[in-house]
């Protein structure tokens, strides 16, 4: 059995120079910076940050056959649209080279200059045409902004012009000074980050005002699988009493979610609760396993039920367009 991996990080060294040259200049976006390259797992994990047999070997002997690479966190918003191009422009071109790389086995999705709406719909555009690229990773919030307001309509269309996947990837826990504490900020607030935003895009309306994006949110949803029903109660609630929209019809089916950092009860959960095949496998590498795959690999596939579509079948379909031809990928 095999595993196609939707949600493995990458940082390459062409984005890791940019950042060390902006770690040399003043204010949050420089701390930023410099706390990116001071990073612990940043710092010790080759494969993370450009050593691309390491991540072959370890995708071998876990049976992965395709990792998607994408940015993880410690996004560095730096005020200067043209700085913010380069950084993403380094990211998007050093993924693509990895992909050249090992072609059959690497894909990746581009991350964009946000929050700089107009430079993010141009580099929206470029990406599709580097080797590799199957999509786009878009912050749970976006420096500080939630991820559906009204500003990044134009980014959303941008990316709209031509299928693709989006992840909506944690940056943080946006409530500064409530989880700064006792490892609260990742452990608690980063799935409560995938919780909010699955919830505003799907309330908003984006999912159907975008229709050629499939979004992928982390870590079987965040919370989503153990509170749906809390928030379903709420809406069916508030329509009947205060006569608001019953959200409770929402196309939960046109999300994807993926394994990542879950347990065999959290997953047993979500496919009980969350939409058939609507669950993909997900590594989350390196947070989770820095040194060896195949731990998510055997979660999954230990199960006790049908597993194909959460290791390859879902996620099969929807990467088959895309292939790293050097010239393009359409």
């Amino acid at each position: 059995m095999t595993a196609l991996d939707i949600h493995a990080h990458f940082y390459p060294p062409e984005y890791c120079a940019v950042v060390a040259e902006i770690a040399d200049e003043l204010g949050a976006h420089a701390e930023t910076a410099r706390a990116f390259l001071a990073h612990r797992i940043i710092q010790s994990v080759p494969a993370f940050t450009g050593c691309l047999d390491e991540r072959i070997a370890m995708m071998d002997a876990a049976g992965i056959d395709l990792q998607v690479l994408s940015f993880a966190s410690l996004n560095i918003w730096h005020p200067d649209p043209a700085v913010r191009m380069r950084l993403a422009a380094a990211y998007n071109d050093g993924c693509a080279a990895a992909v050249l790389a090992h072609p059959h086995r690497l894909r990746f999705l581009a991350t964009l200059p946000l929050p700089h709406a107009a430079e993010a719909a141009e580099e929206a555009r470029r990406v599709r045409e580097l080797p590799g690229f199957v999509g786009y990773t878009v912050p749970t919030h976006i420096a500080s902004i939630p991820i559906d307001d009204p500003r990044w309509e134009p980014v959303y269309s941008a990316m709209n012009e031509a299928p693709s996947l989006v992840l909506a990837h944690p940056d943080g826990f946006c409530a500064p000074g409530a989880l700064d504490v006792y490892s609260m900020e990742w452990g608690l607030g980063a799935p409560f980050e995938d919780t909010i935003a699955v919830v505003r895009l799907l309330c908003s309306g984006i999912i159907d005002r975008f229709p050629a994006l499939r979004w992928v949110v982390p870590h079987l949803g965040g919370t989503l699988p153990f509170l749906l029903h809390r928030l379903v109660w709420r809406w069916r609630l508030e329509a009947e009493a205060l006569g608001t929209a019953d959200r409770a019809q929402i196309p939960l089916d046109r999300v994807l979610f993926d394994t990542a950092n879950s347990t065999p009860s959290t997953l047993a959960l979500a496919l009980d609760t969350l939409p058939a095949h609507s669950i993909v496998f997900g590594t989350d590498f390196p947070f989770v396993d820095p040194g060896d795959l195949r731990r998510p690999v055997e979660m999954v596939s230990g199960l006790g039920r049908p597993v194909d579509s959460i290791l390859s079948g879902t996620l099969g379909p929807l990467l088959a367009p895309f292939a790293p031809t050097k010239g393009g990928n359409r």
